[in-house]
């Protein structure tokens, strides 16, 4: 199980390079922390909209999905 784990982190690792770092920000802001980041408080932080952070988000998931089904 714990090899299982570490081959994941290891794939997610490998796809999160193919993001620019806004992009990885974002994602790490909004879906690796145990209390995401508001969209409220990232628009501030880039000066964009909450629509615009969520496009690069859902952007962003897109490609991580795209690049770990191109790993594996």
């Amino acid at each position: 199980k714990n090899n299982e784990l570490n081959y994941r982190k290891k794939i997610f690792k490998e796809a999160l390079n193919i993001l620019n770092e806004r992009e990885k920000e974002i994602i790490s802001l909004r879906k690796l922390r145990d209390k995401p980041v508001k969209l409220e408080e990232l628009s501030a932080k880039f000066k964009i909209s909450r629509e615009r952070v969520r496009q690069i988000e859902e952007k962003a998931l897109e490609k991580l999905q795209k690049e770990v089904s191109n790993i594996i």
